[in-house]
């Protein structure tokens, strides 16, 4: 299976930007070195599959949101899941009843 690393890299600045957190960030918590996640951005350095893995749990999402773009349902997911839980109880209640509602209305698709 060929791996075209320059649009690993691509995915990789994605994720990051919308998590917004700076290169230096990752590098510091993922314990890696000065400039090497800009080299991985850009295509120019190849990761092991163990920095990959630490990117992905720095950034929290998977190794296959980088590897092959996947995930960006599972992530969707993640934050409808987080939006609700922040709800207080009464409003969850009711955004239950809506869900409810929508999922026996058979007319909208």
């Amino acid at each position: 299976m060929y791996m075209d690393y320059t649009e690993i890299g691509k995915r990789i600045a994605h994720v990051r930007r919308a998590r917004r957190m700076t290169q230096v960030e990752v590098e510091n918590e993922a314990g890696l070195s000065h400039k090497y996640l800009s080299n991985i951005e850009h295509g120019r350095s190849i990761p092991s599959i163990d920095v990959l893995m630490q990117i992905a749990d720095v950034l929290h999402t998977t190794p296959n949101e980088l590897l092959l773009g996947a995930g960006a349902e599972e992530e969707t997911d993640d934050s409808v899941l987080a939006n609700f839980r922040r709800l207080p109880s009464g409003k969850q209640k009711v955004a239950k009843e809506f869900l409810n509602w929508l999922n026996e209305t058979k007319n909208i698709k």
